[in-house]
């Protein structure tokens, strides 16, 4: 409990190491870059009680390869998983709650799946 820094339900940083990170229950808002930069996160779980996600939450947490979202998050601020690109499915894509967040394949044309509804802001930068 110590490597998080919690205010008011609002999760605002976490600062530990370990490669496999869940969210205490008494999280209801993953603020704003709150991940940025964690280079040792693989794995992570967020649990029901948290409704929203925060701009840049997990901004180049590269090694990132499993998140757990539940279906209570109803709120994915912009640029949530710039960087995270070991999560990107075999064609490159990195897809989260059908928002298209980042591109990571090389190809001259992409076709994007049918299960985007939205792409999201630099998703091709």
């Amino acid at each position: 409990m110590s490597d998080f820094v919690i205010k008011n339900g609002v999760l605002k940083k976490y600062t530990g190491e370990e490669s496999k990170v869940v969210i205490p229950d008494s999280v209801t808002e993953i603020g704003e870059h709150a991940f940025k930069d964690c280079e040792s996160l693989k794995e992570i779980t967020i649990p029901d009680s948290v409704t929203v996600i925060g701009y840049d939450a997990f901004f180049c947490c590269e090694s990132l390869k499993e998140i757990t979202i539940p279906d209570s998050v109803t709120e994915i601020g912009e640029c949530a998983f710039i960087g995270c690109k070991n999560l990107a499915d075999e064609n490159g894509f990195v897809i989260v709650k059908n928002v298209l967040y980042n591109y990571y394949g090389n190809a001259k044309k992409v076709i994007i799946p049918n299960s985007v509804k939205k792409i999201g802001e630099w998703a091709f930068s």
